[in-house]
């Protein structure tokens, strides 16, 4: 998926979750040129569940940190590929939650909000 085409596909997820999203603050650097770019921002979720994230683009490239915390900043889940636990099969993609953490597939930021939207209901 091309960079334009994921940040639009984005921006179309964010407007279906306005009823859950309290408040965002997305920063974008794209180089239309080079077809990468970085990602970065919060979501703050109606029931005061936030979570924090950074992504590379093109997705593709694998580089990723979502943070998903409740309204008390406890951790609910976070999918991250920082190269650690090179004991999972997944490496390095990993999810780390208050259990520990286990293996995981890759994720983007869309992935991730599927995921919010699940465990909110919708």
């Amino acid at each position: 998926m091309t960079v334009d085409t994921y940040l639009s596909t984005l921006d179309e997820r964010i407007r279906g979750m306005e009823g859950l999203i309290a408040s965002t603050s997305i920063q974008r650097e794209v180089d239309t040129n080079l077809g990468i770019g970085f990602i970065k921002g919060y979501f703050i979720f109606i029931d005061g569940a936030r979570l924090d994230f950074s992504e590379q683009l093109p997705t593709e490239r694998g580089k990723f940190r979502f943070h998903y915390m409740d309204a008390q900043n406890k951790i609910i889940a976070r999918w991250d590929s920082s190269p650690h636990h090179k004991e999972f099969s997944t490496f390095p993609f990993h999810k780390h939650t208050s259990k520990g953490a286990e293996e995981h597939k890759r994720m983007t930021l869309l992935d991730g909000l599927d995921e919010i939207a699940k465990a909110l209901h919708i």
